[in-house]
Formats: structure tokens, sequence, C-alpha cells
């Protein structure tokens, strides 16, 4: 393999600058570069990179079969997406729908995405002695595509930092990635017909899902995932350079012990196992244990509920919410034990007492700050 060529490095440089240049345009609004300029700058870089290896080309295996599955992946998506809508509701495009803002939007944005992953496809191919150059490639594509307004605004607190990373970070280093092992692979053309479909959803529908940044970044990072699993197992089987004992790790089905794990995990958030966790959402437990610490609640049955005692903390359901407070008192009823409980950091105990049907466990430990995450996405979600 080679490594990289002396006539890319004017178009390392030319991206450097680009990169540089939009940092630079946050603070400084002379900079601001336009949508008309960004066209002409990728459509001179473009040219640039086909005059210097018009003449030098590349064979890709099978290159037909990966376009198909990347359509399969990529339509298959925007199906599951719409039919998500039915379940989120739909909202307007922002785009111009008539036909001059039309037709201004492809010719905007759909040149660009040739001369973008054309310029990919030609760093890729003369660079591509060690895998560092890859890992370059996509950090310089990534930081092309940031919006680095959303950027420096969204991580000046962590919660919204979080959800930035979630919805538009992580999802664009997981796109690049893909994309650029694409490219060494197939050339640019799977990756321009992925990124040219899912942005003619956006400039073209007049209507799209209404869903939140957590189904944003969810489809975001399994559906470059997904392509790539897909076509590095077909490209593995094609170039048959692989053992039996390798071509049987690099099946699909290897990932089921994956999958299985993440089952399990799954299963232990819901509540399948004796222990649970749970994020806590309020400080009313203080100093015990704070909003956005993770609790480990064990589930009780009737034989534990009965040996509960005050001072123990339980978790319990009122008015279709879970709260997690300590008994204060406990009496017999002619309905059965009642609860009275009330937060460490309340001034007063609870209003309502608990009946033994809403106790769902007791708490054991809990570890500091890990229930965030949860906390925000619950949040977002409601």
């Amino acid at each position: 393999m080679r490594a990289i060529n002396k006539k890319i490095v004017l178009i390392y440089l030319f991206l450097i600058v680009y990169v540089t240049t939009r940092v630079l345009s946050v603070k400084i609004s002379s900079l601001t570069i336009s949508n008309e300029l960004n066209l002409g700058i990728w459509g001179a870089a473009f040219l640039i990179a086909f005059l210097l290896t018009r003449r030098d080309y590349n064979r890709y295996l099978d290159q037909y079969d990966k376009i198909q599955t990347t359509f399969i992946v990529v339509v298959g998506y925007l199906m599951f997406y719409f039919i998500l809508g039915l379940f989120t509701g739909y909202q307007h495009n922002a785009y111009s729908l008539s036909l001059r803002g039309i037709i201004t939007n492809t010719i905007l944005f759909m040149p660009i995405i040739i001369f973008q992953e054309y310029i990919r496809q030609v760093l890729v191919s003369y660079s591509s002695g060690k895998n560092k150059w890859m890992v370059l490639i996509s950090v310089l594509y990534v930081m092309i595509s940031l919006n680095f307004n959303s950027l420096f605004n969204d991580f000046r607190n962590a919660e919204s930092g979080f959800k930035y990373a979630c919805s538009d970070l992580i999802p664009l280093i997981a796109r690049n990635f893909v994309f650029t092992y694409l490219a060494y692979i197939s050339s640019c053309k799977p990756v321009i017909l992925y990124r040219m479909l899912t942005t003619a959803v956006s400039i073209y529908l007049p209507i799209i899902p209404n869903i939140n940044w957590f189904y944003t970044g969810l489809f975001g990072i399994l559906v470059p995932i997904i392509l790539y699993v897909l076509i590095n197992y077909s490209q593995l089987k094609l170039e048959r350079k692989l053992t039996r004992q390798e071509e049987k790790k690099s099946r699909p089905i290897s990932y089921v012990p994956t999958l299985i794990f993440i089952f399990l995990i799954v299963g232990f958030v819901v509540g399948f196992f004796q222990y649970q966790p749970v994020a806590v959402v309020s400080d009313s437990m203080l100093p015990l244990f704070a909003r956005g610490d993770m609790i480990i609640v064990e589930k009780l049955d009737e034989e534990g509920i009965n040996n509960l005692k005050v001072g123990d903390v339980i978790k319990f359901l009122a008015d279709g919410y879970y709260v997690i407070h300590r008994i204060y008192a406990i009496e017999q009823t002619d309905e059965g034990l009642m609860f009275t409980t009330k937060g460490d950091n309340n001034n007063a105990p609870d209003s309502k007492k608990v009946a033994v049907d809403q106790i769902q466990g007791k708490y054991t430990f809990h570890v500091k700050y890990v229930g965030f995450p949860s906390v925000w996405l619950s949040e977002a979600l409601r």
C-alpha cells in the first residue's frame, strides 16, 4: 500500500485551511462562508483533485453490490423514519418548496456532496498506507461537517452538551468513519448515494417526522453501523483471504454474544432481575443521594415489605411517578400497612400515605452521577 502521495498535500492543506476558517468564522463575522461561496470553494477543490488524479484509476471489487446494499439500508431507514412519524407527529419542512427554492437548494447542496466525496476518495486512494491517514481523513470530514456555532454554544453546560453529543456529534463521527471505509473499498459512489438520499428527504418533502434528539441520535448511530457490518462482511468474503475460523468470526452472527449482552443490560435496566437501577430526578434525598445519581433498588415480595422498618428508603409509585423517600412512620390500618414517607431534604413528611401495593423496592446503594443521561433522556421524552 502507498503512503501519502505528494499530489494530495495541496488538498490536505485546503481542508485544514477550510476547517480553520469555519472555526474562526464563529468569532469573526467577516469570515462567514455563504452557501454560494461554499459551493465555489468545493467546486474549485474538486477540479484540482480531478486534474491531479484523472489518469489514475483504482479497481474496486463488486462495487455494484455495495451500492445496492447502501441503497437498501438507507431506504429501509427512511421508511422506518417516516413510519415513526405516525407516533411522534409531523412538521412542515423548513426549506422552500417552490420551484425556484427546490432548484436553488439542489444546486447549493447536491454538487457539494459529489465534490466532497470525490475528494475523500482521492485522499483515501493516495493515503492508504497506514490507518492513521484513514483516521485523519475521517476527523477532517467530521470537522468539515460540524456546526461550530452549535458546538460552542451547546457545550456551555453538561446537559445541553450531552444532548448535542448524542444527537449530532457522535452520529457525525460514526457516519464519517463509515464513509471513509466505504471510499476505501468501493469508491465514493455508495457514500454519494447515502448522502443524496438523506439530503433529498430534507429539502424536497413538504413534511418530515417530528422526532426528538434521542431518536435522531439513535438512528444517526445505528444506520452507519448496520451498513458497515453488512458491507464489511461481504468485503471479507469477496477478498477470499480469510481462514474458515476468521470468516466465521467476521460473520454477522458473530455479533450475537454482543447482542445478548446488550439484552441482559436492557433487562437489568427495565427490571427483569431482582435488582434494578433507578435514576434520581430530584434533590429531595440530599445528602444521601442527589439528582443524577443512580441507585440500585432491591425488589420486595410480600414478606420483604412486611419486614420494612422506619428509616428504610423505598421506591414507590405516587400519581403515576416513582418516588424514592425514607419511611417516616408505619401504621396498621383496616386497609393494611400504611407508610408515611419523607425526603431527607424536605421540611415535612409527604402528604399522602403509601400503601403496600405502591411499593416497588428498597434502596441498597447508589453510584454518583451515573444517572444523569437517564434523567436528561426522560425529560426529553416527556
